[in-house]
């Protein structure tokens, strides 16, 4: 993005090793394309909060009801309330459904990650969000602005404390998720179908579902020999604890048996969205 490019001089490039000691290498977004995505989200929330300011009032003052005419009514307090947790949820729930991305930071191609490379987690996207409050301190956001113009890896304090990273969205990771789904249908398909029985399924522990599932989050991250090397030694492990009965089939297509045993297990072990 032409338009990005010129709002963040110089870049600063994040490294992050993740548990498989793989490195990956991101350009995080500065004070510029964030402030700029910011301004975008405010601007919708503008209209939002205008649009239900104006039927507020519309039903308030055109309703004969006491709720809306009495003093001491609570018609206001629940529309305050109701405002913040729509301004406050736009972001939270944007940015965890939608891949770390409000849609002013999709325009302005970046995303929020976690500091291992992985995906936005609900609990690190609640942290980040309920620090806005502190980081807008005085207004306008400029004590987060300031930290962010000074942190090393561009974070204002909410990213700090959530263990969060913005980054620029490159054309490369762009690439990567559009390909994705096309490399892990390709992959399953080289491996040969089966069923999990009730036996399997207990006989997998919670630990080697943490490896599983780990592994599958990072896969597209991995180098071709890093991931059939870590593919192997997770399906030789696998196998052992199933008593497999067929190891050297799966041992010979080990990406595609993961992720097969993932999609199948995953109803067992994953908890919430």
């Amino acid at each position: 993005m032409s338009e990005q490019r010129s709002i963040d001089r110089p870049y600063r490039e994040a490294a992050i090793v993740t548990p498989e000691h793989v490195q990956l290498r991101f350009q995080t977004a500065g004070l510029g394309s964030r402030a700029a995505a910011q301004l975008i989200d405010m601007a919708l929330l503008l209209l939002v909060n205008l649009t239900v300011f104006v039927l507020f009032g519309i039903v308030a003052f055109g309703s004969g009801d006491g709720f809306f005419q009495d003093e001491k009514s609570y018609a206001l307090a629940i529309l305050l309330i109701g405002l913040f947790l729509l301004n406050f949820g736009y972001f939270l729930l944007m940015e965890y459904f939608r891949g770390g991305q409000t849609l002013g930071k999709r325009w302005m191609g970046i995303r929020v990650i976690q500091e291992n490379g992985q995906s936005l987690t609900f609990l690190s996207a609640v942290i980040r969000n309920l620090f806005r409050v502190i980081d807008s301190l005085p207004t306008g956001y400029f004590l987060g602005g300031l930290v962010v113009f000074f942190h090393p890896r561009d974070k204002r304090i909410g990213d700090m404390v959530a263990g969060t990273i913005v980054v620029l969205e490159n054309e490369g990771m762009r690439l990567l998720r559009g390909r994705k789904g096309r490399k892990l249908a390709r992959w399953m398909a080289d491996a040969p179908s089966f069923v999990l029985s009730e036996r399997h399924k207990q006989a997998i522990t919670r630990e080697d579902w943490q490896l599983l599932s780990a592994f599958v989050g990072r896969l597209m991250t991995l180098a071709d020999d890093r991931r059939i090397e870590l593919a192997l030694e997770i399906t030789r492990r696998l196998c052992d604890r199933l008593d497999w009965p067929d190891r050297q089939t799966a041992e010979a297509h080990p990406v595609g048996f993961l992720l097969k045993l993932h999609d199948q297990l995953q109803h067992e072990w994953k908890i919430g969205p």
